[in-house]
């Protein structure tokens, strides 16, 4: 399987570079790197395109590697830049490029005054329209009131890989809490090799009592007419100790010729329509613009967890090494 997957991978990369050179040395079109979802995606690049006349050439990456293929591939491609843009649906990924050079500073009027919580301090990423963590439980073989207040007490929860995606993001988050993560991994089963949509799949086939998770994946459930429920646990019971919500991010590669593009569709990607889009997509991303979040009221961020974003990036492959070796025990 795995030979196979980096087959069809080498294979998507040379059709791009061959089929796409033309469009890449094209000035009227932007090559975007993203790792949201497809359909998603492609509702935003169309949006663009149709008000900038700027096509996009983009790149995705598949459920299971989400957002890490795409990271090692920019590292990859230091010396001879394809990208022009990273749009990626987590954000820890994105601190480890902007820490090693690979982003380049967007000094547009709204980046200027985007939240501080949501950018870097020299303009080289931002944050936007996040997704919570949660467990996803089936609320006819399971009540809300019998489920526990904090993320250690679900030992019995299946995971996905954590090796990617938002399953590394907050895997790493938890080593932020040593005591209680190692404790937590240690009784955990086995982590399922998949995306988070597998762990919610599993809990809909009654495989599992409960699932770790993405906000988006349950509402995805939901739609095709799952039984289905997510709860946003606590992961400490002080101020700022509720529920991970994990932010997309995007930044300007560094090398690329198409800066004023390239800023465009950043100021595209943080604008209310984006995030009006995102929050009626099927994903429900959590708008963080006060006036688009009042339109949203299901959507409202509540008790978000106060949270070092960087130093959990520093400390990830530790910790993801840590917890997958406490899991296979």
């Amino acid at each position: 399987m795995r030979m196979n997957l980096i087959l069809k991978n080498s294979i998507m990369l040379f059709l791009f570079l061959f089929g796409c050179k033309s469009s890449i040395d094209s000035n009227e079109e932007l090559v975007v790197y993203v790792s949201a979802d497809e359909q998603i995606a492609r509702q935003v690049f169309s949006s663009f395109s149709e008000k900038t006349g700027i096509d996009i050439v983009w790149v995705g990456d598949n459920e299971s590697s989400k957002n890490t293929g795409l990271v090692n591939r920019i590292r990859a491609e230091k010396d001879n830049c394809v990208a022009d843009v990273f749009w990626s649906s987590e954000i820890l990924g994105t601190i480890q490029l902007s820490d090693e050079g690979f982003f380049r500073s967007c000094n547009s009027e709204l980046a200027q005054n985007w939240p501080g919580e949501f950018k870097d301090s020299e303009l080289r990423w931002f944050g936007f329209s996040p997704r919570a963590r949660v467990i996803a439980y089936d609320p006819k073989r399971t009540s809300r009131a019998s489920l526990p207040n904090t993320w250690w007490e679900f030992n019995d929860a299946v995971i996905a890989d954590p090796r990617f995606g938002t399953t590394r993001t907050h895997v790493s988050v938890m080593g932020l809490f040593p005591e209680k993560s190692e404790e937590l991994f240690v009784k955990m089963k086995k982590p399922l090799l998949g995306g988070n949509a597998s762990t919610v799949q599993a809990v809909v086939d009654g495989i599992a009592t409960y699932a770790m998770t993405d906000s988006d994946d349950v509402y995805a459930a939901q739609a095709r007419g799952c039984s289905i429920e997510m709860l946003m646990p606590r992961h400490h019971s002080g101020n700022g100790g509720g529920t991970l919500y994990i932010p997309n991010t995007v930044g300007i590669i560094r090398g690329t010729s198409r800066i004023k593009k390239a800023e465009m569709f950043v100021d595209f990607l943080l604008s209310d329509e984006v995030a009006r889009l995102l929050a009626n997509s099927s994903s429900h991303n959590y708008p963080i613009q006060p006036a688009v979040a009042r339109e949203f009221p299901a959507l409202q961020i509540i008790d978000p967890l106060v949270v070092d974003f960087a130093q959990a990036s520093k400390q990830q492959e530790a910790q993801v090494n840590l917890a997958i070796q406490e899991m296979l025990r």
